[in-house]
């Protein structure tokens, strides 16, 4: 009897964590940022004008982005599937932002078929660019570093920002994409504690722990 309270009430947290997170990406997808659709139509106006080849390109990098918002929250991809979609998102940003953003990758040899739940790794791209790149004056690198262990493989995301001194510009945040993703990864992998994140002077950092283990969906 105790066994089976246990595998019940396991039960029914693994599926408040999903009905959560499932609200959460329809929160998510319901709401592309207005600033990041504006700039992005004013880039490919811009483009068209001078760089015809390159506005192409910019409009199937925001249809691919578009396209990826209408999946379900559950749905699987491989982190291959998922970078792919980030550097056609920072594509993008990097039309308007010139460079003034810089992109380090390292992603080892093993790390690209690992499964997340879609749509993970690129809001908290975006939020690097819209609350660090964006308010630096000279912009910034932000880095991508993938790491596998025995536990899984680690990512880790970090971007400069502004300091917290007196009349320094910052942009209030409300937390919605790392709240959304830390509750998606508890539910695709069933563990809590899978999104960390440091908040140093002058850095931030965000890093993400994705077991090697299938997870046991539905």
């Amino acid at each position: 009897a105790l066994a089976l309270r246990y595998f019940y009430v396991q039960q029914q947290w693994r599926r408040r964590v999903e009905s959560e997170a499932d609200a959460r990406f329809a929160a998510l997808q319901a709401r592309i940022r207005p600033h990041f659709l504006f700039n992005c139509m004013n880039t490919i106006a811009g483009l068209t004008r001078h760089a015809p080849v390159l506005a192409e390109q910019a409009v199937e990098d925001l249809s691919d982005l578009l396209r990826a918002s209408l999946h379900s929250a559950g749905q699987p991809v491989t982190l291959a599937e998922e970078v792919a979609l980030c550097r056609g998102y920072l594509r993008i940003e990097k039309h308007r932002l010139g460079e003034r953003l810089q992109v380090e990758w390292q992603l080892p040899e093993g790390s690209l078929e690992q499964r997340l739940p879609a749509l993970t790794l690129q809001p908290l791209l975006e939020n690097a660019v819209y609350h660090g790149i964006e308010l630096l004056p000279a912009g910034g690198v932000v880095t991508i570093a993938c790491d596998v262990t025995p536990a899984g493989t680690t990512i880790k995301l970090s971007n400069p920002v502004v300091s917290g001194d007196a009349g320094a510009t910052l942009r209030p945040g409300h937390n919605m994409a790392q709240e959304n993703v830390a509750q998606r990864l508890a539910a695709f992998f069933g563990r809590d504690g899978l999104l960390r994140i440091h908040d140093r002077p002058g850095e931030y950092s965000i890093e993400m722990l994705l077991p090697h283990e299938d997870p046991d969906r539905r």
